[in-house]
């Protein structure tokens, strides 16, 4: 699901739409959108490694998927809300 959120979000604004120069940095652009996963999200991934990662993560601005996606449709963000998520 996550993947296809990504294509369809790519193909409105025409470029990649998490592009990061690092692990860390792409994390942080992801959470700007989606924010913090849910706690039990979190603890489903199992990895400890993972959750220092999003532990570490300095979330300062979050931005709203109208501003993201501007020029889309109501349906093309309530589609990408639902695609884009930690646990669809």
């Amino acid at each position: 699901m996550w993947s296809v959120g990504c294509i369809i979000g790519e193909l409105i604004v025409g470029k990649p739409i998490f592009p990061g120069n690092s692990t860390l940095n792409q994390i942080e652009r992801v959470l700007e959108l989606i924010g913090k996963p849910k706690p039990e999200d979190a603890e489903s991934i199992n990895s400890q490694h993972t959750s220092a990662i999003l532990s570490s993560v300095n979330l300062t601005k979050k931005r709203s998927f109208h501003n993201f996606f501007p020029g889309a449709s109501e349906e093309a963000i309530d589609l990408l809300k639902r695609l884009l998520c930690f646990n669809p």
